[in-house]
């Protein structure tokens, strides 16, 4: 009774404790008799020892908390030990339920389905339980992130919706059935890829947003077009339209795919993996800003037919359209990079190839209007000082009604 004490008292400082006792022997036993051998032991003691956790794995469960993560350990260690550590780490809370191997062993598939939304510690579980785990919790609608390091953990690396193995401790059995490798054995190396798989999967959002609602706005002008001209043919010939689907379109995208995270990446819920990649109002933007794209062009080129006409150069409309589509798409780019910040809050050195990428464009369509060999080749008309200036202001409209929005929509969440 006494050394039971002891042991729970050092077990619950969140240390783990050996004990230890001999037996002279003046014979060696035969194989297999250990039950029997190790009988009638002399106790010597217990030794406890510290494994602490890394400095950075209670700053990753909180970040975990906040992205609506939810860390869950799951050890060999005496649940007195594993409930302290577990505490001191924020994964548990004082008096929250430890299940322990022997507990889980008495439970139903039912009744552990019911537990595990409850229970953050498991505690002196055998390999196989954590299967059990894994697929209690797949059960309740959770993607379960499963680590381990041993031959035995196989089958539950192999069972969770992403395996992870141990990069220095994990056997070669463990890195076979795994969806990953943790090359540096660490919990905050596992939560700083949550953040990066998140951002990835915004970038892709974000490059579909900018792509298929620019190419929306396109489409809408070119139909339009023969209504507005009174039956003078669209705007843009197939050369033009092409040089807009790869260069102007291309290079400001795959810009966007490197923006960096936003400040809330890992401050809010996970998305459901079965959404559909329109969810969430992407499909509503792209034909909302295809619209006001398309508004913008017609808007100009209605004015500038009229405007041309009887001048020494009356086809010169199409090229204004031809520029103002293009560089409406520049502001585009740059007020989508993020979907809550306004462009001049953002700090414009974070991902400075959209600059690069948004000049450069600029750039190639004024050569196209401006150096006679490309002028030639691409059908482009020569445009005056008033006539770009006038497809610039036309084009920042479309900066101008992105940045609105994200300012009514932080009026009406302030509202709200």
């Amino acid at each position: 009774s006494e050394i039971i004490t002891q042991n729970n008292q050092l077990a619950a400082k969140g240390l783990r404790v050996l004990g230890f006792a001999y037996k002279p022997l003046y014979d060696l036993p035969a194989s297999g008799s250990e039950e029997e051998t190790e009988q009638q032991m002399i106790w010597l003691g217990l030794v406890d020892m510290q494994d602490a956790p890394r400095p950075e794995a209670q700053e990753a469960v909180s970040r975990c908390k906040t992205a609506g993560v939810r860390a869950v350990m799951i050890t060999g260690d005496h649940q007195l030990t594993a409930r302290s550590i577990a505490t001191d780490l924020g994964i548990a809370q004082p008096g929250d339920p430890v299940l322990t191997g022997q507990e889980l062993e008495k439970l139903s598939p039912a009744e552990l389905e019911r537990e595990v939304n409850q229970v953050a510690v498991y505690a002196r579980v055998a390999p196989e339980h954590k299967l059990r785990i894994v697929q209690a919790l797949q059960k309740q609608g959770h993607v379960v992130a499963m680590t381990g390091d041993g031959v035995n953990d196989a089958p539950a690396l192999k069972q969770a919706d992403i395996g992870i193995a141990m990069g220095i401790t994990g056997t070669d059995v463990s890195k076979e059935a795994s969806d990953m490798v943790l090359l540096d054995d660490n919990f905050a190396t596992i939560v700083a890829a949550v953040e990066e798989g998140r951002v990835v999967y915004t970038n892709i959002r974000r490059f579909i947003k900018y792509i298929l609602g620019s190419n929306i706005g396109e489409v809408i002008t070119i139909a339009v077009s023969p209504l507005i001209t009174a039956g003078s043919g669209v705007p843009l010939t197939p050369l033009q339209i092409l040089w807009m689907n790869l260069v102007t379109d291309g290079l400001p995208a795959l810009a966007l795919a490197v923006e960096p995270g936003e400040p809330n990446v890992m401050r809010r819920p996970p998305y459901d993996p079965e959404e559909s990649i329109f969810a969430r109002g992407l499909g509503l933007y792209m034909v909302r800003i295809g619209i006001v794209l398309a508004i913008i062009s017609i808007g100009l080129m209605a004015w500038a037919y009229n405007y041309t006409q009887g001048s020494p150069d009356p086809d010169r409309w199409k090229t204004m359209v031809f520029t103002t589509l293009c560089i409406a798409q520049m502001g585009h780019a740059i007020a989508i990079r993020s979907n809550t910040q306004l462009t001049v809050e953002l700090n414009p050195l974070s991902n400075p190839y959209v600059l690069v990428s948004v000049g450069l464009t600029t750039l190639l369509q004024l050569l196209l209007i401006y150096v006679e060999p490309l002028r030639s080749f691409f059908g482009t008309h020569y445009l005056t000082l008033m006539d770009l200036s006038v497809c610039f202001g036309f084009s920042a409209l479309m900066f101008v009604w992105i940045e609105l929005e994200k300012l009514f929509v932080r009026w009406f969440m302030n509202r709200s």
